[in-house]
């Protein structure tokens, strides 16, 4: 399996489509077998879609998404967890364990580390449409 990541920093990026790269990972066996960080600095969005089909990528992790890139990478085959917040390793340790949900926030506040969600998660229609459909 291949897992996209957009990358702010070590951070998930905020929003879909504007990271400046990508950590791509090969997971197998409920482990990192390869990982890689690409440059997605000046491409513009269709060449990020090219880039995610000739890398085989399964699964985008990421923050913000509007609702024709979700669509088209679902249209893609690849599975997009939405609206994830924080650092992109604990993000990745989560997804790793099976509890990365669309949503989550994780987060450091005085030192130590918060994970969850404040409330019920209303994401945009086309995750929430996804959601229903688990």
């Amino acid at each position: 399996m291949n897992v996209a990541i957009p990358l702010f920093g070590n951070w998930i990026s905020p929003r879909f489509g504007f990271s400046p790269e990508m950590w791509i990972l090969t997971i197998e066996g409920g482990k990192v077998i390869s990982q890689k960080t690409i440059s997605l600095a000046g491409l513009a969005l269709p060449q990020w879609f090219d880039q995610f089909a000739s890398l085989g990528i399964d699964t985008l992790i990421c923050g913000g998404i509007d609702g024709f890139c979700h669509h088209q990478l679902k249209s893609m085959g690849i599975s997009v967890i939405p609206e994830i917040a924080g650092d992109a390793n604990e993000a990745l340790s989560l997804f790793l364990n099976g509890e990365l949900e669309p949503g989550l926030r994780i987060c450091r506040r005085g030192g130590r580390s918060f994970r969850g969600r404040k409330g019920k998660f209303f994401g945009p229609p086309w995750v929430m449409d996804d959601e229903k459909n688990k």
